[in-house]
């Protein structure tokens, strides 16, 4: 295993990651996805079908959509055994990544807690960090462990260099792709080389604390700042955003391998309530909370895949400029190459004069009874 450390695009890599992934209770990816190496997208490398044998048996024997599953619940049906024809649709849920695979807040507290010695915890509490802060450290730490860490195949899939704007290796990959934006597409970058030497230096100031407060907690040989400069520009990159109840911030294998499509579905994180009857696309149990599952959607629809077809997922981050883009991701998707202009709603806005307005707040009463008090006293 350790011969793959370096090779994230290797196919055993992905196949260790599945196996980590569908060990877990609950855990799902579906047989025929794997790396595509180069993406259809435009990627160095993406997740979709690599082959179609395993949907072509699916669709001839059980129900793939919502719908299916719940007529053949209804209806006490077991599965179909007709012919070679198919009669299902494609199965819906193609990733399901439960909680217990994921890297949160609260894992990463409970690892290092045994880690770091005792006196630093006293001066430095872990809990005082910040999700983000947390998770490099943690992803730091997991990664000089090698095969002794239980997150060694999500680690080996992770790339060596990644492609984020924070590292001083790359900044001049990332000076050359602002120039390509400016003569390419004509976006105006102006500033941005300023910027970005800017948030490098934010982003070193952060390794030199983690280095400085918790450098104890890592082997010796260990290039800490390296490995913590390493783990930030993944964390950077990687992190999907998630529910407060299960960690706000968080490192989710296998869903980090899907490139963005603002036009595709987002990653869906599981409450544990979902039913089919109540017209979710599946049915959930308490132990699904805290999942994040992926469908092939685009344009708010079903899209089923084929051999060869890349499953996309919309990121969605809408308040990210451009900048953040090509900082945090290392790329600047085509829905942010061009100005945005604020457009005038078509309806008339909403009266807030006389019997419509809004019932002030107790702040805002206080105020407009001072101002009243003071042109009282002025006249």
């Amino acid at each position: 295993q350790e011969n793959l450390m370096g090779q994230p695009n290797h196919p055993m890599v992905f196949n260790l990651l599945k196996e980590a992934v569908v060990r877990e209770k609950g855990g799902y990816v579906h047989p025929d996805l794997g790396l595509l190496a180069p993406a259809p997208s435009g990627a160095s490398r993406g997740l979709g079908f690599v082959r179609f044998g395993y949907t072509e048996c699916q669709t001839r024997c059980f129900p793939g959509t919502r719908d299916e599953k719940l007529e053949i619940l209804n209806t006490n049906r077991t599965k179909a055994t007709t012919g070679d024809d198919p009669i299902y649709k494609q199965e819906d849920v193609l990733l399901k990544i439960p909680l217990s695979y994921q890297m949160t807040r609260s894992v990463a507290l409970e690892t290092l807690r045994r880690v770091v010695p005792a006196e630093t915890l006293n001066k430095h509490p872990l809990a005082e960090l910040d999700d983000a802060a947390l998770l490099v450290l943690f992803l730091a730490h997991e990664r000089t462990l090698s095969r002794a860490s239980r997150w060694l195949p999500y680690i080996a899939s992770l790339p060596t260099e990644p492609s984020c704007g924070y590292l001083e290796s790359r900044r001049p990959h990332m000076l050359d792709a602002i120039q390509a934006l400016k003569r390419e597409i004509s976006m105006d970058v102006a500033g941005w080389p300023q910027e970005l030497a800017k948030a490098g230096q934010y982003a070193q100031k952060i390794v030199n604390g983690l280095a400085r407060d918790y450098g104890g907690a890592f082997r010796e040989g260990v290039a800490v700042k390296e490995t913590l400069s390493w783990a930030l520009c993944q964390v950077a990159s990687r992190a999907t955003a998630g529910s407060n109840k299960h960690g706000s911030l968080r490192l989710v294998p296998m869903l980090d391998l899907i490139n963005h499509d603002a036009n595709a579905g987002s990653f869906v994180e599981l409450t544990g309530k979902e039913r089919l009857a109540r017209s979710d696309f599946m049915d959930a149990t308490e132990d699904d909370s805290g999942t994040f599952t992926v469908r092939s959607v685009r344009f708010a629809r079903r899209r089923p895949l084929k051999k060869g077809q890349e499953l996309m997922a919309n990121y969605n981050v809408p308040g990210y400029s451009p900048l953040d883009w090509l900082v945090s991701l290392g790329f600047v998707p085509p829905e942010r190459w061009y100005p945005w202009q604020k457009i005038d709603p078509a309806l008339p806005r909403v009266r807030r004069d006389g019997p419509f307005a809004a019932e002030p707040s107790k702040a805002t009463a206080q105020w407009l009874k001072r101002t009243r008090r003071g042109k009282e006293e002025t006249s």
